[in-house]
């Protein structure tokens, strides 16, 4: 309970610092081209680190978890030797080919909006190399219950972001946010390496690189596809009025920083005693545990969507209304918000949904869902923009993401383990 209480409190304060980059930053130059150009040109790289980042994170985990310190200590160095190299190629093919790839991504922009997409677009993908780093060192620090080490390190991140935004914004203008960003992953990277111990020379030859491609392997070709969702939406709001992109962007934000919150203190943990309870061939803790752990996070988020519907809107207009920001962007930030509800609830349980098939080496269920349910949503999200605009694409997000968590429910539910 304790370190579920420090896992939360820590979660807390790297909420709060993202959630206040975004803000600050649209304090000061407010929703329009500029930030519409930035949130579109970390699309891209975000769905990189996302497909093979994240991917690699979620399969690691339970490779590492039950291991000799000693095995833990040869992969890592192994992987994250891989992982650089790895994602120094992508960054440098996405950096070189931006100025074709970029544009397709924002059809509706004015020509002076691609041309900033593109320049912030190169910078941006920078930090896919400290985020490929980063993929390694988080599943070495989770497989090992370091979840407070791996925290600090990213408030540390944050908060220097954080630092660095007013006194660079005013000086080098938006192009000195996706420096920042970039910064702020170099900077997790370098306090994450102290978990990581002396560096040793990689075996090439170790069994967890052949484990790792042969369940990422599915992941990859699923992922590639269906987690382009973002990238879609992106597509879709470049022909509306500028700073809607903003707008949404930094709902979706608020919701991806809240659910850290939930998954860190709760799923993470959960996910790493389904692994090892899995090889511990327990099938009966396994599920006792997954159980209870989707009950209290399904209650905790639909308390917190409840609170924000019913004083949600005085607060953040108290919170965030300064600046370029407006009484109306405020008003629309919180129906955003609302509508985009169903990302946090089916967001935050859908960790743990899918940690649980992770955590029995099961890579290709979650994956042919995800791609079925996108599928699906790419007609919902374009019929709902059509006749609702801005907000029925919102609600559209909240679809996909409800629609993503019933079927991974249902499929649990017929294999046994709820």
């Amino acid at each position: 309970m304790k370190q579920t209480f420090q896992l939360g409190a820590f979660s807390l304060a790297n909420v709060a610092s993202v959630v206040l980059f975004q803000w600050l930053l649209l304090t000061m130059l407010g929703p329009g081209q500029e930030t519409d150009a930035l949130f579109a040109a970390l699309t891209v790289p975000m769905l990189f680190a996302t497909v093979i980042g994240s991917s690699l994170t979620q399969v690691l985990v339970p490779l590492l978890s039950g291991e000799s310190e000693k095995k833990q200590h040869k992969d890592g160095w192994l992987l994250i030797n891989l992982c650089a190299a790895l994602f120094f190629c992508i960054a440098l093919l996405l950096g070189v080919s931006a100025g074709w790839w970029a544009p397709l991504t924002v059809p509706g922009f004015t020509a002076e909006g691609k041309a900033l997409t593109v320049l912030l677009s190169q910078i941006s993908v920078i930090g896919l190399v400290f985020s490929g780093i980063n993929s390694v060192q988080l599943a070495a620090a989770f497989a090992n219950g370091r979840y407070i080490w791996a925290d600090t390190a990213q408030v540390v991140a944050n908060v220097t972001a954080l630092v660095l935004l007013p006194i660079l914004l005013p000086i080098y203008g938006v192009a000195a946010a996706a420096w920042i960003t970039v910064g702020r992953l170099a900077i997790q990277t370098v306090l994450l390496m102290r978990g990581m111990g002396q560096w040793v020379s990689p075996d090439k030859n170790a069994p967890i690189v052949k484990d790792a491609w042969f369940r990422i392997k599915p992941m990859l070709l699923g992922s590639a596809y269906y987690k382009m969702d973002p990238l879609l939406d992106r597509y879709l709001l470049s022909s509306m009025a500028a700073g809607s992109i903003s707008l949404l962007y930094l709902a979706q934000q608020f919701y991806a920083a809240g659910s850290q919150i939930v998954a860190k203190a709760l799923a993470t943990p959960a996910i790493t005693r389904l692994s090892i309870a899995h090889k511990a061939g327990d099938a009966a803790a396994f599920s006792r545990d997954l159980r209870k752990t989707l009950a209290v996070m399904a209650a905790l988020t639909i308390l917190g969507l409840a609170c924000l519907a019913i004083i949600g809107l005085p607060i953040l207009r108290m919170m965030i209304e300064h600046g370029q920001f407006t009484s109306n962007d405020s008003y629309a930030f919180w129906l955003l918000l609302l509508l985009t509800g169903g990302q946090f609830v089916a967001g935050c349980v859908g960790t743990l949904t899918a940690g649980a098939f992770y955590a029995r080496g099961d890579t290709r269920t979650p994956t042919v869902l995800g791609t079925i349910s996108f599928t699906i949503s790419i007609g919902i999200k374009v019929l709902m923009f059509h006749f609702f605009a801005l907000y029925g694409l919102a609600i559209a997000i909240s679809i996909f993401y409800l629609q993503s968590l019933m079927f991974m429910l249902i499929a649990l539910r017929r294999q046994g383990y709820i």
